[in-house]
């Protein structure tokens, strides 16, 4: 008989597909991991279409709309398979789809075509954009002229709903066969100095969007491993999958895993899905500053407990005294502390006696036209570290920062709606002080006076240097 286990409000059988825990067990850290919670999110509905997702579904909605356009657009395939409706999500500007041009954008923007999503282009027109991006390979680029196995994987799934048409049906058989012929005897795929999880995941996905089984097709395997069995060698005795071997537990390796993983049983467009059967309707919560708020709250409380007791008819002083003394004391800690949600954190100011200056930067111009932060001077006081000047140059104009890791050993996985991953597998931000890499997490590197800090977007790390 069937064990049937419970997680995060789902239910599975023990003896169902051996992915199933550790899948339902993501769904645990959905609001923990907002940006890796995309993917899991997207898995889990595509394995189970009535599980309520509307909760994380609700938290997406709620930001702003990122200024990445491909940001964006996840954002919004998120929603949609989470059963949200009524968000901004529901209508991105058409125009910035329109003007988006790298690979990663018309892929994204392929995708809610294929939904049904009103792009306000045709899907000719969406189809004719990502071909313009094919290579003599076969393959796709992330930026400039090189064919890069992960967004050729993904033009692949996108285009995936039209392989009958004889043209796309060529595109797509010359792409499988540059990614075949980028397959190493280990079953993965090496991107610069290294193999790693998101490329076989990614692979996976696009054979499994046509309907071929990434276990059996002879073209994905090499030395007798398939590019399946590649993928498992990343997973870890906790469920989780590691970016690159021995390098620990990732969330985005861990996440577009079980997406393809989830895919192998389904053989479908990953991405095109059946609305959901359980939706909400957004209803957008208040921001700003919850101080005075909060304030009133505690003095309230503080009065009614007081009458409360008057009706009871206490009559020990040190009873009222301990009451007020209470509520006095939360009242203060509050509003010095302060309440703030969304714009009204960004307002707080941090003040700092200054003991010098670095030569400060935010910089994805690798990957991006988009201007960040050029460089310019910022104050620095005894004891900041890489991070902690991020941390407040970033709140000062409005920038959000994402944090994976902690303080003292912080994992940035996005700056300013700009996330890891979206240029390829092994994107994401890096440091440098004075133009090279440090060997100690940006929690750690303690800044001089003059340094130069240069916060950067790399599709990949050696691109830091050493």
């Amino acid at each position: 008989m069937s064990v049937i286990l419970i997680a995060a409000g789902f239910g599975f059988k023990a003896d169902a597909a051996d992915y199933e825990q550790g899948l339902y067990a993501l769904a645990e850290t959905l609001s923990d991991e907002p940006e890796s919670g995309c993917f899991t999110a997207m898995a889990l509905r595509k394995h189970d279409r009535d599980a309520d997702l509307t909760e994380f579904g609700m938290l997406i909605a709620s930001k702003d709309v990122p200024v990445n356009t491909v940001t964006a657009m996840k954002y919004a395939l998120t929603v949609y398979v989470c059963g949200v409706k009524g968000s901004k999500f529901d209508s991105l500007d058409r125009e910035s789809i329109k003007q988006a041009q790298s690979t990663s954008a018309l892929v994204f923007s392929l995708h809610l075509k294929n939904i049904g999503y009103d792009t306000g282009m045709t899907v000719d027109e969406h189809v004719g954009r990502l071909l313009s991006k094919l290579l003599p390979s076969g393959g796709f680029p992330t930026v400039g002229d090189t064919p890069d196995i992960d967004m050729t994987a993904m033009a692949v799934q996108a285009l995936a709903p039209y392989k009958n048409d004889e043209r796309i049906g060529e595109v797509i058989g010359n792409a499988l066969s540059y990614l075949s012929s980028q397959q190493t005897e280990t079953g993965a795929f090496r991107y610069f100095n290294s193999e790693n999880c998101e490329n076989c995941a990614q692979v996976i996905l696009a054979l499994t969007s046509l309907g071929i089984d990434p276990r059996t097709d002879p073209r994905f395997i090499k030395n007798g491993v398939s590019v399946y069995d590649a993928l498992l060698s990343y997973r870890l005795e906790d469920g989780g999958f590691e970016h690159i071997l021995g390098a620990g537990r990732n969330g985005t390796a861990t996440a577009q895993a079980y997406c393809a993983l989830v895919n192998t049983d389904e053989l479908t467009p990953f991405y095109v899905t059946d609305a959901p059967s359980v939706t909400v309707t957004y209803k957008k919560q208040s921001t700003g500053d919850l101080t005075f708020i909060v304030a009133a709250a505690i003095v309230l409380a503080g009065v009614t407990v007081c009458v409360v007791m008057l009706i009871r008819k206490k009559k020990r002083v040190i009873d009222y005294l301990i009451v007020a003394g209470v509520t006095v004391i939360l009242t203060v800690i509050v509003c010095v502390v302060g309440v703030r949600t969304g714009e009204g954190y960004f307002a707080a100011e941090e003040d700092i006696v200054p003991t010098g200056t670095v030569t400060f930067s935010v910089d994805c111009s690798l990957v991006s036209d988009r201007e960040l932060i050029p460089a310019f001077t910022a104050d620095i006081t005894d004891g900041d570290t890489a991070y902690s000047v991020l941390i407040r140059v970033c709140r000062s104009k409005g920038m959000t920062v994402v944090n994976s890791g902690s303080v003292l050993n912080p994992y940035i996985t996005g700056i300013a709606d700009l996330y890891e991953a979206e240029y390829g597998p092994t994107s994401g931000w890096g440091y440098r002080v004075n133009g090279k890499a440090p060997s100690v997490g940006a929690g750690s590197y303690v800044l001089s006076d003059g340094d130069v800090l240069e916060w950067i977007y790399v599709p990949d790390v050696s691109y830091l240097g050493d």
